[in-house]
């Protein structure tokens, strides 16, 4: 027994040592419940708020293909190549200047779907997975093995993941405003849950040693080296089908200069749809651009590919999720510790300084 404790029931009376060993048994149950009442409520409400997105996301997602569509009418022309070289190499110039007017047109609708998604979305989804650490920590260093360990930590959980979230409404407003100049996307990208957490999770913020928060470039792609997304549900969830635990990664993409493969050099669009064509993201690179945009004809849908450099994935701040959905259960993958922030983290903000000196 410590020298404090002695201390302590000496100027104790037998009545109040009474009183403690009654009333510390009740609070120690007591927290011991309301840790499971916590982490059964936050799930609950993660689900709630899942579908809520669910029901209340149809007409942005609609305002999200019409962004998309709007901002390139004519992607519809090129599903397939035709004409010579020299004619699109005119035609790939011509529409980029056709681009400029309908830039300025669509600055509105670029705002309404930015604030849905980067404030509303992704915040949101971020709420939750910050008050599940708070409420039941995956970390043991934090709690999440120890229930003495969970409960004398909870300030330190609190102080922590208050922080992190601050920093993310802070970045989801500044990025709401770079979206309405610089274009970006709602789209999806079909893996499994294991990939998904090491592409989502913040690295070094939970401390167990895994390389997290970064794309890795895989082989056997069609129109080159690089990470795939899609425009639709639909397409994504294909890619994911034969995963044991399947899993939607949905993410906000500023897809930069992109090459509509339908244009390209006939020697570039000739490799599309052979595993491992090197050679259109290398052309796409060495001529500028950053995604190549592709129609897939065997399945009849389109694709983006962002095109891989030196094994990463462009720039950090090009790819931001949202929130990851596990396609088996229908529900809001948690993911351990939250993302990685879109802003304030080393990565990104050396990316945007190298990407700021590129202009």
């Amino acid at each position: 027994m410590s020298i404090q404790s002695v201390i302590l029931l000496i100027f104790l009376t037998d009545e109040e040592i009474g009183g403690l060993v009654t009333i510390v048994p009740l609070l120690l149950v007591g927290f011991y419940l309301l840790r499971h009442l916590l982490r059964y409520g936050v799930s609950g409400l993660s689900r709630f708020f899942y579908l809520f997105y669910r029901t209340v996301s149809y007409p942005f997602n609609l305002l999200n293909g019409l962004q998309r569509h709007l901002s390139k009418p004519w992607r519809v022309l090129y599903k397939s190549h035709h004409g010579s070289d020299k004619v699109n190499r005119f035609m790939r110039r011509f529409w980029t200047v056709m681009k400029l007017p309908l830039y300025v047109l669509l600055a509105p609708l670029r705002l309404v779907n930015a604030i849905f998604y980067n404030i509303i979305i992704h915040v949101g989804f971020e709420f939750f997975n910050y008050l599940a650490e708070i409420a039941d920590p995956t970390s043991r260093i934090e709690g999440g093995a120890n229930f003495f360990t969970w409960l004398l930590l909870i300030p330190l959980r609190l102080v922590k993941y208050s922080w992190h979230f601050m920093l993310t409404v802070v970045e989801s407003v500044i990025w709401t405003a770079i979206d309405t100049v610089v274009p970006a996307l709602m789209v999806y990208h079909g893996t499994n849950q294991y990939a998904s957490e090491n592409i989502t999770q913040s690295p070094g913020r939970l401390n167990d040693g895994r390389t997290l928060g970064t794309w890795q470039v895989g082989g056997g792609n069609y129109v080159g080296n690089g990470i795939y997304f899609a425009p639709v549900r639909k397409t994504a969830t294909h890619y994911a089908r034969n995963h044991s635990n399947k899993a939607l990664i949905v993410c906000r993409v500023s897809l930069g200069k992109v090459l509509d493969l339908g244009m390209a050099p006939k020697h570039v669009y000739a490799q599309c749809g052979s595993a491992n064509a090197v050679g259109v993201s290398d052309w796409g690179l060495r001529h500028g651009y950053t995604t190549g945009e592709w129609w897939r004809r065997d399945e009849q849908w389109w694709e983006y590919c962002m095109f891989d450099r030196g094994n990463r994935y462009n720039y950090s701040w090009r790819i931001r999720p949202m929130y990851v959905e596990e396609l088996d259960k229908g529900k809001v993958h948690r993911i351990r510790g939250g993302m990685s922030h879109w802003l304030f983290r080393l990565l990104v903000l050396k990316d945007l300084k190298t990407s700021i000196s590129e202009i």
